[in-house]
């Protein structure tokens, strides 16, 4: 497994209301459930409110999200439950989905102590800035949405890809997959940013409201997950099964 230096850094967390209104005019009449309405999707994007300034101390992060093959070297040396992308014998070289938040969670204690570094998955912010960069991009790979930089619905895949196959869709920092492909765990709950307001919506009442955050959406759903901003969380429905994950580590010099 490959580690990328992010550098300590303050970068604008989350989207203003101008960026909020600016991806309902753009995804509202693309999403992929046309039974969606639009308050709904307001709704979702508002979990991004207000935009506000973060400091990330400097943290090494995953440059590619787990893979099976290294997922199954876990499952094997522990005998751990295959999740469903193993059982299905998908490639190697693409990224391990169908493992809960606790899965994900045995995986990094086991892979730590392989390699001798504390290993955790990244929180909220961490995952956004390794997105992001420095400027507040809209996607890892620019301003503007495109299915050649990515694996979502709209590349017309409809499966998993090799994790390093968009190298056109690289975060400022060479991080790969942080859109589309499968969803990611982080290590926080779900929580209004400071001054804005806890959103009601599908997930909180299916998973109550206290639910672990996804990012980066997957090769079934639309861009709009692909956004770095966007929050999304583990909905219980065959179509939001596609979820992996990636490490932060401890580095050798101790960060």
């Amino acid at each position: 497994m490959e580690f990328v230096f992010i550098p300590e850094g303050e970068f604008l967390m989350g989207s203003s209301f101008s960026q909020v209104e600016a991806c309902i005019a753009y995804w509202g009449s693309r999403l992929v459930d046309p039974s969606y309405r639009e308050e709904d999707f307001r709704s979702w994007i508002l979990k991004e409110v207000p935009q506000h300034s973060e400091y990330a101390r400097a943290f090494d992060i995953g440059r590619f999200p787990v893979t099976n093959e290294e997922y199954e070297r876990f499952a094997r040396a522990t005998r751990h439950p295959l999740p469903k992308s193993l059982c299905r014998s998908e490639p190697p070289d693409h990224p391990v989905w169908g493992v809960s938040y606790d899965d994900a969670q045995s995986f990094a204690g086991w892979f730590g102590g392989e390699i001798g570094r504390s290993c955790r998955l990244p929180t909220e912010g961490e995952w956004e800035y390794a997105a992001r960069g420095r400027l507040p991009r809209e996607y890892p790979f620019g301003e503007l949405f495109d299915p050649a930089c990515c694996n979502t619905i709209h590349s017309g895949i409809g499966r998993t890809t090799p994790v390093h196959r968009y190298a056109n869709g690289v975060s400022e920092f060479g991080v790969y997959d942080l859109a589309g492909n499968v969803e990611e765990w982080t290590a926080d709950y779900y929580a209004p940013y400071t001054g804005g307001t806890f959103v009601h919506d599908d997930l909180s009442r299916q998973l109550g409201k206290r639910y672990r955050v996804l990012r980066g959406g997957s090769f079934a759903r639309g861009g709009d997950l692909a956004r770095c901003a966007r929050r999304h969380g583990p909905l219980p429905a065959p179509e939001f099964c596609y979820i992996g994950f990636r490490l932060v580590a401890t580095s050798s010099e101790g960060r």
